[in-house]
């Protein structure tokens, strides 16, 4: 079956309540840009997406325009085992088989809760006078670990993109397509993740995996408990695409690593970690790696007690300490620290920053900088697109541009006929 091109699911938007089979978004209005005959349309490689308004809530509106082939059936698994487990780290998600009549035929839609967060490099880099945060944020991320592997799911493509953090500083997990759940388990493994996440030997495995988050987990642990206590790392991986603190050539070669030498004088439990790491790296079968909780739960050695934010410095209340518990401590990522450690926080209100940072600024695999995304998605509703648009996005603005004025066109025959 031949999908719709991009342009031609605008007017069954702009019509939702007539074309769009899905009970909630039938409710809505379509997002526009600041000329109303303009919709605000994120573009990515496979799909479109468009924002739903429902009363005081938003939601994406996600339609494909290639055939998904196994991704059909990912998408009924993953929404119906998700909605059995009920974990808060998923967004509210539903994949609609026949869920948008486009051209006399219906194509499927995916609806999901728009997340209004900041990604994990993001809000590593609005806490770097705190970190304290970024430890805590560990440990949060070690409870989600074990929780996932509770319910035998990995995401598959663990990165800074794909864990948002929200106003309360909760972990959100998005970009489902390389989902494993229990009925996927001969699903092949298409999508590899980014190599600063990756194990060496990634490329290997063939089918989903319920271990195939175990490596990036460590890596991304570790990174953190790194930066809470050296937040000078920052500056050697601040523009970095691709990854936190490892590169792919220090997981083919840890013994030559800068960084693995250096962050091993950190804290004895860093030290620890760096060698679990190590062992990771050198181990063929990916399926030979040990979950996180299992490293961690090993070590016995000294671990460093942290002090958070008090209410003077913050405006929230805190308990004054903490060790390595999995106990949830509130705090407010609204608030930023007195002093800026880099030129990217320079706003009082990181979350006035953050609306480029919404669900849908990474779509299916498209590879693009966070600065390009960030120009495009903040570019002034109305105005002439610049050249580093995409072809589609200045297609999709002339092909409005036509539509809108054929609509004009026959609404004025209209009218003289009637009179």
């Amino acid at each position: 079956m031949k999908y719709p091109q991009r342009t031609s699911y605008n007017v069954a938007v702009r019509n939702i309540d007539k074309f769009v089979f899905d009970s909630i978004l039938k409710q809505g209005i379509p997002a526009t840009q600041k000329d109303p005959n303009f919709l605000r349309v994120y573009n990515g490689g496979k799909a479109i997406v468009y924002e739903i308004e429902v009363g005081s809530k938003r939601y994406a509106l996600k339609c494909w325009v290639e055939d998904l082939g196994s991704l059909k059936f990912r998408y009924k698994e993953i929404d119906a085992y998700l909605r059995s487990c009920k974990l808060p780290y998923f967004v509210d998600f539903a994949y609609i088989e026949q869920g948008i009549l486009v051209s006399g035929e219906k194509f499927p839609i995916v609806r999901m809760e728009w997340i209004s967060g900041i990604n994990l490099k993001d809000f590593i880099s609005r806490s770097l006078n705190n970190p304290a945060r970024i430890h805590e944020l560990s440990k949060q991320f070690l409870v989600m670990t074990q929780h996932l592997h509770e319910k035998d799911i990995s995401h598959g493509d663990l990165q800074h993109n794909n864990i948002m953090i929200d106003k309360k500083g909760e972990i959100c997990l998005i970009d489902y397509d390389s989902l494993f759940v229990p009925k996927l388990s001969k699903e092949k493994d298409n999508i590899k993740g980014l190599p600063g996440y990756q194990h060496p030997k990634r490329n290997t495995l063939r089918k989903l995996s319920s271990k195939a988050d175990y490596f990036s987990e460590l890596v991304i642990y570790l990174s953190l408990l790194v930066l809470s206590e050296d937040p000078s790392y920052w500056d050697d991986i601040k523009d970095e695409d691709d990854r936190l603190l490892f590169s792919k050539d220090d997981f083919l070669c840890p013994k030559k690593s800068k960084v693995f030498k250096e962050i091993r004088v950190l804290s004895p439990e860093i030290e620890y970690l760096v060698m679990e790491l190590e062992k990771s790296c050198k181990e063929t079968n990916i399926n030979n790696l040990q979950p996180i909780e299992k490293i961690t739960k090993a070590y016995k050695g000294e671990t460093k007690e942290w002090t958070l934010p008090s209410k003077k410095s913050d405006g929230i209340n805190h308990q004054s300490s903490y060790n390595h518990s999995s106990k949830r401590i509130d705090w407010d990522v609204f608030k930023t620290a007195d002093k800026v450690h880099s030129e990217e926080n320079t706003n009082s209100d990181l979350w006035e920053a953050a609306f480029s940072e919404d669900i849908w600024k990474k779509l299916d695999n498209v590879t693009h900088s966070s600065k390009d995304i960030k120009e495009q998605i903040s570019q002034s509703p109305g105005t002439q697109a610049s050249e580093q648009n995409s072809f589609w996005d200045k297609f999709e603005t002339l092909w409005d541009k036509v539509t809108s004025s054929i609509t004009s066109l026959l609404n004025i025959f209209s009218n003289i006929f009637k009179k």
